[in-house]
C-alpha cells in the first residue's frame, strides 16, 4: 500500500474511531442492562476496536486477493467491507450456557433489535462429539480441530433504540466458553502472533497447542457434568416429597434449536399471557415472557391462578405505574420499541407492591425509570 493510501485509511479510521467505540459500548450495555438477558449464563462481555496497524494489514491482505481486483477496499468503503472493526466477545462458564445465549441472540433478531448479516459461523474446537451430559467413552476423539468460538456478523436493526448513524456498521460478535477463551488467548499470544509475522515454529510446538486444546475440551465436558450434578442435587433437595413442584427445565443438548424450541421447555402459567395482554394492550415477546416467568419462579408465584394475576395488575397499580412513568420519562408507556422493557418494569413494580408495599414500590420504580432515562442515549 502506498503511503498516500495508508494515510487516507488512517485519517478516515481515526475520524470514525470514537463512533466505533460508542457502538461497541452500546451493544455491551444492551445485553448487560437487558432484564431478560440470561445473565446467569454470561460470565463476561468484552469489546475491542481493531488496532490501526492490524486494520491496514487486513486491508492489504484483502486487496491482494483476486476477488478485490475489480472492487478494491478504499478509505471510503472499508467500514462496510471489513466486518470485524468492532469485536464483541461474550464469555460463558459452561458449554450449556452457550445454547442459552444463542437463543437470546435469536430473540433479539426475531424482535428486529439485531440483524444477522450471515448465519453464525460455528468454529470447531469445542464442538463436542457427544452431548455434554453423556459419559465419555474411553475411545472418544477429543483432538483439536480449529480456532474456537461461534462468530456472528451483525448490525443493529430497526427496533434498536440507537440513532440511525450506528445502524449501518458491521460488528463481529463472538460467543465462547471461558476455557475456549483461555486457550485462544494463550494460542494468540504465543503461536498465532509469531506465525502471522512469518516465524516458523517447530511441529512439536504446534502439536503441543493442539494437545492443550484437547485437554481443555475434556475439562469443559467434565465441568459441565459437575455443574449438572450440583444442580441435580439442589433440585432433589428443593422438591417437595410428593415431587409435584414444576420447575422449568433448560434444554441442554448441543444441537441447534430455534427460540420457540427453547421456550417450549418453560411452562408458561395458564392465564398469565392473556392477563398481560389484557392489562397492557399487546402481546409480550417470548424473551419478555421468559424473564417474567423466572421472576415469578423465584417468588413461588409461577403456578398461581389467572385470578391472582388479574389482582396483581389491578387498576390502582396500573394507574400508579402510568403516573410515575409519565412523571419521569415525560411520555406514556407501551408506545414505542421499548414497550417490552416497559412491561418488565410494570411487572416488577406490581411484584414490589405486592411484597414490600406501595411506598417502596413507587420509589423503586422512580429509581429504575430515572436510571433508564440517564442511559437512553449513546
Amino acid at each position: 500500500m502506498r503511503k498516500q493510501q495508508r494515510d487516507n485509511f488512517l485519517i478516515s479510521f481515526i475520524k470514525q474511531k470514537e463512533k466505533y467505540k460508542k457502538l461497541a459500548e452500546y451493544i455491551v450495555r444492551l445485553i448487560s442492562d437487558d432484564p431478560s438477558a440470561p445473565k446467569e449464563s454470561i460470565h463476561t462481555i468484552l469489546f475491542r476496536v481493531k488496532d490501526e496497524s492490524r486494520l491496514i494489514e487486513k486491508i492489504d491482505q484483502e486487496n491482494i486477493s483476486s476477488e478485490c481486483d475489480k472492487n478494491p477496499i478504499t478509505h471510503k468503503n472499508f467500514h462496510q467491507r471489513i466486518g470485524d472493526i468492532i469485536g464483541i466477545r461474550i464469555i460463558c462458564l459452561r458449554l450449556s450456557d452457550i445454547l442459552k445465549v444463542e437463543a437470546y441472540l435469536e430473540f433479539l433478531v426475531e424482535e428486529k433489535i439485531l440483524k444477522f448479516i450471515q448465519e453464525p459461523d460455528y468454529k470447531r474446537s469445542f464442538v463436542l462429539p457427544i452431548d455434554p451430559g453423556e459419559v465419555a467413552p474411553q475411545d472418544i476423539n477429543l483432538q483439536y480441530s480449529g480456532y474456537s468460538s461461534i462468530h456472528y456478523q451483525v448490525k443493529l436493526d430497526d427496533n434498536s433504540d440507537a440513532s440511525q448513524e450506528f445502524k449501518n456498521i458491521q460488528i463481529e460478535l463472538q460467543l465462547r466458553t471461558i476455557l475456549e477463551e483461555a486457550w485462544g488467548e494463550i494460542d494468540h499470544k504465543y503461536r498465532y502472533a509469531y506465525s502471522r509475522i512469518g516465524d516458523t515454529l517447530p511441529e512439536h510446538i504446534h502439536s503441543g497447542f493442539y494437545n492443550l486444546s484437547a485437554y481443555l475440551q475434556a475439562a469443559a465436558m467434565q465441568a459441565e457434568q459437575l455443574c449438572r450434578q450440583v444442580e441435580a442435587h439442589r433440585l432433589s433437595r428443593a422438591l417437595k416429597p410428593n415431587g409435584k413442584n414444576k420447575i422449568p427445565i433448560h434444554p441442554e443438548h448441543r444441537e441447534k434449536k430455534t427460540p420457540n424450541n427453547f421456550v417450549d421447555q418453560f411452562e408458561i402459567p395458564s392465564g398469565l399471557k392473556s392477563v398481560l395482554e389484557d392489562s397492557f394492550g399487546f402481546k409480550p415477546t417470548t424473551r419478555t415472557l421468559m424473564y417474567i416467568l423466572k421472576r415469578l419462579n423465584k417468588l413461588g408465584y409461577s403456578n398461581r391462578s389467572k385470578r391472582f394475576f388479574q389482582k396483581m395488575f389491578k387498576k390502582r397499580r396500573l394507574d400508579d405505574f402510568y403516573k410515575i412513568y409519565q412523571e419521569i420519562l415525560c411520555q406514556s408507556p407501551f408506545k414505542d420499541n421499548n414497550k417490552n422493557i416497559d412491561i418488565i418494569n410494570a411487572v416488577n413494580f406490581a411484584l414490589f407492591d405486592e411484597i414490600e408495599g406501595t411506598m417502596v414500590a413507587k420509589e423503586g420504580l422512580r429509581a429504575t425509570l430515572a436510571w433508564r432515562k440517564d442511559r437512553a442515549s449513546l
